[in-house]
């Protein structure tokens, strides 16, 4: 599934994409609620929470954290999201190329420095070779 409509500003619980008529179960339906957390060490990890029968917030459930993350609808008018992990430097410009329109200020920076990184270890890559070679 790819994004089709990217979502920006969805961040925290409150600044979170709600869909209304989530279904839970069988029969029942309930309010769901999801975001991209961002930690400054880690990187960014989706976080999505639904509401029980009465209407109270349930735990937050959390996925696991990557470099990089975007998310959005897809064609169906799912959430769904992606990103590049530390282990995809070399897919960091594909994603900027593909999703940077839809960065906010903090993604638009980390993205930066990934870039910056790996341009860094590309030429550190080549100088060895060249070392190498002589």
């Amino acid at each position: 599934m790819s994004i089709v409509q990217p979502l920006a500003g969805h961040v925290s619980a409150e600044t979170a994409y709600v869909i209304a008529d989530y279904p839970s179960g069988f029969k029942a339906r309930c309010t769901k609620r999801v975001w991209l957390e961002r930690d400054p060490k880690k990187g960014y990890r989706l976080c999505s929470q639904t509401t029980n029968k009465t209407g109270a917030w349930c735990a937050v459930k959390k996925s696991t954290y990557t470099m990089l993350a975007v998310m959005g609808l897809d064609e169906e008018n799912h959430v769904v999201w992606t990103g590049v992990s530390m282990y995809e430097f070399e897919k960091v410009q594909e994603f900027v190329a593909k999703y940077g329109h839809a960065f906010d200020a903090n993604l638009a920076s980390d993205a930066s420095v990934c870039a910056t990184t790996y341009k860094m270890y590309l030429a550190h890559k080549a100088k060895l070779a060249s070392k190498e070679g002589t």
